[in-house]
């Protein structure tokens, strides 16, 4: 009795789409460098040398080579070879590669390329080319030479790019190259056209990262850079599969105030990444997971990234505070008479001050029987907080305080209570001219003379001023 067997249909692939896989596998032409540099990678290379000119690119390294069964193997569309042997035999490396598909992005800029190759005692070179391959419909074969294997001083691969229908500009492919290739690896170094390429140190707070998910570890570093046009394309974490960036994320968090200075690189070889390695599977639940880990991670260092600015712009304020103290103080040691009609002494130098360590309270304005306006109240009122900077004036005998705080923007620049001086750094004139060093410089020197000039001359407002401009040009005047 015949058993009808159940109809089938039979797969078949047109020869002619390896070309449009290779034109467009990647979003960009550069990665096609990104991929050869990769191989070499994978193959336990120690130096990759890649070389560009305007009608050609030379990827060559010392890696293991292929032999006759390894080329067969390069050329098997889809291999899982390095999936199968998923770290190198000699450095125990995790390999990159693992499609199969990416031999054929040179023709993203190429339509003619040869792979010469030597392992041991084999050597080889094979040759393809776009116009052979599409007008030989009916033939899936492509040429191999066989070669002498001691032409070559070792093993190795080299890769020749011919025929180019692109041109790349040099900084970008070592941008690329600096991205998408493990150039931190250990017994691994890349050369473009001469010049070993290195990762760039960025100055910066540094914050280790290692956080666990359901699905493996993520770990790096981020970085909050001191200058964020120091970071080259942009702020981002650089997410690296294997070693390898596969995007810049800020993970939902572009908005967030000042993360324009944040970079760094984490690691996430649990993630899966498209054929094309621009991008992850997105709907998956590990991206989901490592999704919501990073953003976590974010928040806390946007609380970081507050703390270092106020630190700085505390440190920025304290400096401009001091050198504006000093110019005063070096003012009126020059003009005793100018002092002794403010109500300061100048101490001598050879005598110690009678009072050490104790701050004399110099006239103050006749204000305990007067009401305090609302600005005056929210300024008194306010305890000393984290960004609060303080100085001392200290002449002899004689001295005041000096504190300087956010109190508002509806707050007058200056006031002064006391023997404390209060100066708003809220205050819009403040916040202008705080952005020039030299002109902040005589902003805070203006206000400090005028609350000198008033303590004195509370009720005669000519008087206190014309004080303050003398005041005031002796400290900012050099002569």
């Amino acid at each position: 009795m015949d058993v009808e067997l159940e109809p089938s249909i039979t797969i078949t692939f047109d020869k002619s789409h390896l070309i449009t896989i290779g034109e467009r596998l990647y979003a960009e032409s550069i990665e096609l460098i990104r991929e050869l540099v990769n191989n070499a990678y994978d193959a336990d290379a120690s130096v990759v040398k890649v070389s560009m000119a305007d009608d050609k690119i030379v990827i060559e390294d010392d890696g293991s080579g292929m032999n006759r069964e390894g080329l067969s193997q390069y050329f098997n569309i889809g291999s899982t070879e390095k999936k199968k042997h998923s770290k190198s035999p000699k450095f125990n490396r995790i390999r990159i590669g693992e499609f199969g598909i990416g031999k054929f992005a040179s023709l993203a800029a190429a339509a003619h390329f040869e792979i010469s190759t030597r392992r041991d005692d084999f050597a080889a070179t094979v040759i393809f080319d776009k116009e052979s391959w599409e007008a030989s419909r009916d033939q899936w074969h492509i040429p191999l030479r066989i070669d002498d294997p001691n032409a070559w001083k070792h093993n190795g691969t080299k890769v020749v790019l011919t025929k180019l229908s692109k041109k790349f500009d040099i900084s970008d492919v070592e941008r690329r190259i600096l991205e998408g290739v493990p150039i931190k690896a250990e017994n691994f170094a890349v050369y473009l056209n001469g010049k070993r390429i290195v990762a760039r140190f960025l100055p910066g707070h540094r914050i280790p990262i290692f956080e666990g998910t359901d699905f493996g570890s993520v770990s790096g570093e981020i970085i909050i850079v001191s200058n964020p046009k120091l970071i080259f394309g942009g702020a981002g974490i650089e997410v690296k599969v294997k070693g390898v960036t596969v995007k810049k994320e800020l993970f939902g968090m572009e908005m967030v105030p000042n993360f324009s200075s944040l970079t760094g690189e984490v690691h996430a070889d649990f993630l899966t990444v498209t054929s094309d390695r621009t991008n992850f599977v997105l709907d998956s639940s590990e991206y989901k997971g490592f999704y919501n880990t990073m953003r976590q991670v974010l928040q806390r260092i946007a609380h970081d990234i507050k703390y270092l600015q106020n630190q700085k712009e505390k440190k920025r304020v304290r400096n401009i505070a001091n050198a504006a103290v000093e110019r005063v103080k070096e003012a009126l040691r020059k003009n005793p008479n100018l002092a002794e009609l403010l109500g300061m002494s100048i101490p001598d130098e050879n005598e110690k001050p009678k009072l050490k360590e104790r701050e004399r309270n110099l006239p103050k304005r006749p204000m305990a029987n007067k009401k305090k306006t609302l600005a005056q109240k929210k300024i008194l009122s306010k305890v000393l907080g984290p960004s609060a900077v303080v100085t001392k004036f200290k002449m002899g005998n004689d001295g005041f305080t000096c504190q300087f705080d956010h109190f508002g923007e509806d707050v007058p620049e200056s006031y002064t209570e006391g023997s404390i001086i209060y100066i708003n750094i809220d205050h819009p004139l403040y916040k202008r001219e705080s952005k020039h060093r030299d002109r902040q410089l005589v902003n805070v020197a203006r206000l400090l003379t005028q609350e000198i000039s008033l303590l004195n001359n509370p009720k005669n407002s000519r008087q206190a001023f014309e004080l303050q401009s003398r005041l005031l040009t002796e400290t900012l005047i050099e002569k």
